[in-house]
């Protein structure tokens, strides 16, 4: 293993053995640092996004002003690149230039450190590196008598039929330079090129602000970011958001929802998938506030300074003393007049945006050079418009390039490429027979399930009045989405259903008569146990479900949630920094649809805004709600003779499921919630009241019960002998030793 293991990747180091080998592997035929910024711009619907955007960017910097800048739908992707100047300009010109640059340093850099002549004498079987191979080709096309090793003679028949690849004739033509070149000039050329900065590139994200794409923008942070959070300067943060925005529905905001709501939404979005909340790294300032509409402000420019000032101030004043979303808050703060490309203001942020990102921790993180290729395959790929492929086509043009990867590390290659944000790729199931070359894709997809005014079939208008009702997707229902879908939706309709399975935004129901055990029925829906994933086939299913169009309103709550029959505690999962995206009840319910019969009352399915019941048995049902950033759960008997403490073993395999998904929705090393049991004692349960946490019975038998009417102490015994019986039995087991 390479000593420089402080450079690794920190996404290498979270692979398994075998991959983080190949990566050092890898490594061996030479290594770039690569220095890419993901610049994610989000805020409210209408508040200048995609203008601020536009005027970040050399090319479409005066579209904004030439005509009506239309608002996002989905995400916007831009690729730039920095020029000598400093500003940006798309990236679509300048990628053989990119290219060309990087395998020039490739050359110079292994012609210093490698025996030319050792390497062609070599008996090893397999492809050396680019740069090897571009000396041997050009040290021995001349010399025909010459013996030529068989890996050699298979790279000159590649070269030959790639005379059209410029970046590669490129790196020949500079090979056989480099060889030519004396020892003292190559030494100069190499100190030029290690003076030489990193090539940047700055992959600008402009995200939709209708908050019906709240439920999928959470894929698409991650710690890899910067962030620009935009607000409106002329809304105040009291201003209430226009209902006709779908708030309450899709993203599961509190009715009334101010632009302050939207603005802690956004910033707790960030910190939650920044994977800091193990603390085991120092969290650095990636978050840049930007106020647009600096042209309606009235005052001097002093006064409008101060204003947008306060205007973040007091907004941020609304988060706890201690939270640590104020460490993520860069300090210096931006307003912008969107109709004003020459706005220094703009110059400014972009200088500010690169040198935040240079002091992340995978700045200057370095990567196999022999990737390089991949990279290039990709590109071309998205340049003849394709969103998504097939890993067979990718697989075909590994074959096709000078120097293949193989399938093992081109599969770590497109891995890498996915925690990056450049690709979606899932190696799990038979997702792993797609790559997605644009993430906006997914976004695409999703919106096909939005109901919006489609043009629907008259025999299939009662079944969709059904969909925007009770959101049950019947499979004509589905079919008629897939009709009105773009051609890049449609085409890949399996992989769509598959994608979505996968993200929790649509699940097919069980069967009801898999409700005599609470087991999935393997002879109707067979398990990808390597993904949780299950085989799509319609003429197996009678529907799909997707849980973040519910809207219908339990009434009243309470008979639900705390019914008068025999019944566990209160399970609670409380989120840290007083925070949860609604999408993860919706993602929680899709799970549970996957594992348990859905609960059906006058024939209608026991599915509603904010709760939803399954059948455990034939007698036990799950109650799953949620209230702002905590998810309850509770296990109900309809029968007055049957005991729970006899079906305990069946009530901690839920609480696992439950767990273990919830964990899963984010991708962090530590926790994101905690665990806690309600008072038994409460009759009626009510919202963040008698929580008790669980681990604190790890070292407390009784806690006193500030909240109940008459005092009374909540047992150890009490509180855990449903939900966490196996810790309770550790426990108990733990005193008589002791």
């Amino acid at each position: 293993m390479l000593s420089e293991s402080s450079k690794t990747p920190e996404d290498v180091q979270q692979l398994d053995p075998k991959a983080i080998s190949l990566f050092y592997k890898a490594l061996k035929d030479g290594k770039e640092k690569v220095n890419n910024i993901r610049l994610m711009v989000v805020g409210m619907n209408g508040v200048g996004k995609t203008s601020l955007v536009n005027n970040l960017i050399w090319e479409c910097r005066y579209k904004t002003h030439t005509k009506q800048t239309l608002s996002t739908e989905g995400i916007d992707i831009h690729r730039c690149k920095l020029m000598t100047d400093g500003d940006w300009c798309l990236d679509k010109e300048l990628k053989e230039v990119k290219y060309e640059g990087r395998i020039q340093k490739l050359v110079c850099n292994n012609q210093m450190s490698k025996d030319t002549h050792s390497a062609t004498a070599s008996n090893d079987k397999t492809t050396n590196s680019h740069v090897t191979l571009y000396a041997r080709i050009t040290s021995t096309e001349d010399h025909e008598t010459q013996t030529q090793t068989e890996p050699l003679q298979t790279f000159k028949k590649r070269i030959a039929l790639e005379k059209d690849d410029k970046i590669l004739q490129h790196g020949i033509k500079f090979a056989k330079k480099m060889i030519e070149t004396s020892s003292d000039n190559l030494e100069k050329d190499k100190a030029l090129l290690d003076e030489s900065k990193s090539e940047i590139t700055v992959s600008v994200w402009d995200f939709a602000g209708q908050t019906l794409y709240y439920s999928t923008h959470q894929f698409f942070l991650n710690k890899r970011s910067i962030y620009v959070v935009v607000m409106d300067m002329t809304k105040s943060l009291e201003d209430v958001v226009s209902k006709s925005d779908g708030i309450g529905i899709w993203c599961g905001l509190v009715h009334d929802c101010t632009y302050l709501d939207i603005f802690k939404f956004w910033l707790n979005a960030i910190h939650m998938n920044s994977d800091y909340q193990s603390g085991k790294r120092t969290i650095k300032p990636t978050i840049i506030l930007v106020g647009t509409r600096k042209d309606k402000m009235k005052g001097s420019a002093e006064e409008i300074e101060k204003n947008m000032n306060s205007y973040f101030d007091n907004a941020l004043c609304s988060f706890d003393d201690n939270s640590p979303i104020f460490e993520h808050i860069y300090r210096n703060r931006f307003l912008v007049n969107n109709l004003s490309p020459n706005d220094s203001a703009f110059r400014e942020l972009q200088k500010e945006i690169i040198s935040l990102a240079a002091q992340q921790d995978y700045w200057d993180e370095e990567y196999p050079v022999r990737w390089i290729h991949m990279e290039q395959t990709l590109d071309k790929m998205r340049a003849e418009k394709l969103q998504i492929v097939k890993m067979k086509d990718v697989e075909e043009e590994d074959l096709k390039n000078v120097h293949q990867l193989g399938k093992k590390e081109l599969t770590l290659f497109l891995e890498l490429q996915h925690k990056q944000g450049n690709i979606i790729f899932f190696n799990s199931g038979k997702l792993k027979d797609f790559v997605v070359l644009a993430p906006q894709w997914i976004i695409e997809a999703f919106k096909c399930f939005i109901p919006h005014n489609q043009k629907i079939e008259a025999t299939v208008l009662k079944d969709w009045e059904e969909y925007k009702k009770h959101a049950i997707l019947k499979p004509n229902v589905l079919r008629e989405v897939m009709k009105n879908s773009p051609p890049y939706i449609h085409e890949y309709e399996d992989a769509v259903i598959r994608y979505m399975e996968y993200l929790n935004v649509i699940a097919q129901p069980l069967p009801n008569a898999d409700a005599i055990t609470g087991i999935p029925n393997q002879h109707v829906r067979v398990r990808e146990e390597t993904s949780g994933l299950y085989d799509y086939n319609p003429k197996m299913f009678n529907c799909h479900i997707v849980p973040c169009l519910l809207s219908r309103a339990p009434s009243p709550i309470d008979s639900f949630t705390s019914p008068d029959k025999p019944r566990t505690p209160v399970l609670a999962f409380v989120f840290c920094g007083k925070f949860m995206p609604p999408s993860f009840f919706h993602r929680l319910v899709a799970v549970c649809i996957r594992a348990w019969p859905i609960s059906q009352e006058r024939d209608q399915y026991c599915l509603f805004n904010g709760l939803a019941i399954f059948d455990l048995n034939p007698i036990y049902t799950l109650r799953i709600w949620y209230m702002d950033y905590i998810i309850y759960a509770r296990i109900v008997c309809c029968s007055e003779n049957a005991k729970l403490d006899n079906f305990v073993l069946r009530i901690q395999e839920v609480r696992h499921t439950l767990e273990n998904s919830l964990q899963d929705f984010v991708h962090q090393s530590s926790p994101v919630f905690d665990e806690y049991i309600q008072c038994p004692e409460m009759k009626v349960s009510l919202h963040n009241k008698g929580l008790f946490r669980v681990k604190q019975f790890n070292y407390e038998t009784e806690i006193s019960c500030p909240v109940c009417s008459i005092p009374h102490t909540v047992k150890r015994s009490d509180a855990m002998q449903h939900w966490f019986n196996e810790m309770l039995d550790q426990n108990e087991t733990d005193v008589e030793i002791n």
